[in-house]
């Protein structure tokens, strides 16, 4: 056996010997973290989507495994942290509270459930979120009722300078039956116009007609995406690439622009997008957030609060806020253009005009308040 000095001396040799190494390892770690890939992966929207899933009372429960008085704070129900299930959820993608992670990898096209309920209204769940499948282009260009030469309104004056609101519809062949002609009738489908004085428009401009008894001026961007989409030979899942310019101009403009609404309307029918208050039926509203989109935490705090204002006012109105993954969608509807795009289906394909007007005006009361409140701060 060595004398133990020579084997202290050793061990300070291995020592010293290793801290080259280490320098040289924390070099490369540094020259690595300064990379553009690495910098995107640790880019705030990267890391605010990978924390969005843990909540403020699971921060609070860590917290007190250092100072019990915090667990004093937590809800009575509150489930506490299982390392078990978190584990078993980071390596299958199954989790024990829903049953979607696991038939949803097994069972075709059971994917398309793949939303997030943010906010349920009332009567909302997993068996009635907002549909979107919009039909073939073909279709809807040799099923237009309205077939005519003006197919969009004629041109109007410039906009206002003061428009705090700007209107759009990346689907504006969207419609109504009633609108058509066709209430009652079995195919939803038959819910679709390409002139703006039966499709989706009417609702748009419904829209700035009441922000504007309001006191609040808004814009619409009439622009038939039908026709771009038929002129550049794509196909309807391209419609959101051909409205992004229109938001992009809008983004561009003079124009002080509190909100950017893409108006929509669902392809449900009228069981699950209508409501009666005060002895009036109204079309129901959802608003629908793009889980891929970076600004998606800002957008749903926006929808959020004016679907709590919304529903408070008129109970039963709102179907809830709805998050939305390529999967069972776009996932982005152009939401990462700014904070403050926001997608709205109004109603399904079974409402009439009444119930769209009643539903508009009070979406317009909602909306007023918002920008005015934004404009005050």
């Amino acid at each position: 056996m060595l004398p133990y000095p020579h084997r202290r001396n050793t061990f300070t040799f291995r020592v010293f010997s290793g801290i080259p190494f280490l320098l040289l390892s924390l070099f490369i770690a540094a020259a690595v973290m300064t990379t553009p890939l690495f910098q995107s992966l640790l880019s705030f929207g990267n890391v605010e989507k990978a924390l969005s899933g843990l909540k403020s009372e699971s921060l609070l429960e860590m917290i007190g495994w250092q100072n019990p008085y915090f667990e004093s704070v937590l809800p009575h129900d509150y489930n506490k942290i299982s390392f078990t299930e978190s584990a078993f959820r980071t390596v299958t993608h199954i989790s024990f509270t829903d049953e979607r992670s696991l038939l949803g990898n097994e069972l075709p096209g059971f994917s398309i459930f793949d939303s997030d309920i943010i906010v349920a209204g009332s009567g909302t769940n997993y068996t009635n979120l907002p549909i979107d499948t919009p039909p073939p282009l073909e279709y809807i260009l040799k099923n237009d009722p309205n077939d005519s030469e003006e197919s969009e309104p004629a041109p109007k004056s410039p906009p206002p300078t003061d428009a705090k609101v700007f209107i759009y519809s990346t689907h504006s062949w969207e419609s109504y039956l009633p609108l058509v002609g066709k209430s009652g009738a079995g195919d939803a489908n038959l819910a679709t116009s390409n002139n703006a004085n039966s499709n989706i428009y009417v609702v748009d401009n419904m829209l700035k007609d009441a922000l504007g008894t309001n006191g609040v001026a808004a814009v619409v961007n009439n622009t038939n995406i039908t026709n771009i989409l038929h002129e550049k030979n794509w196909n309807t899942n391209k419609a959101y690439s051909a409205s992004r310019p229109l938001v992009q101009a809008a983004i561009a403009s003079k124009n002080d622009y509190q909100l950017f609404i893409d108006i929509h309307r669902d392809s449900s029918r009228k069981p699950n997008t209508t409501t009666t208050i005060h002895g009036k039926s109204y079309a129901r509203v959802a608003f629908v957030i793009g889980k891929e989109n970076p600004h998606s935490g800002k957008n749903e705090t926006i929808a959020k609060k004016l679907f709590k204002q919304l529903d408070e006012k008129y109970p039963g109105i709102g179907r809830g806020v709805i998050e939305k993954s390529w999967a069972e969608g776009n996932g982005i509807y152009n939401q990462d253009l700014s904070p403050h795009v926001i997608l709205i289906e109004v109603g399904g394909v079974d409402n009439t005009m009444e119930e769209l007007q009643r539903t508009v005006k009070a979406l317009a009361e909602i909306i007023a308040e918002y920008v005015k409140n934004a404009e005050a701060v």
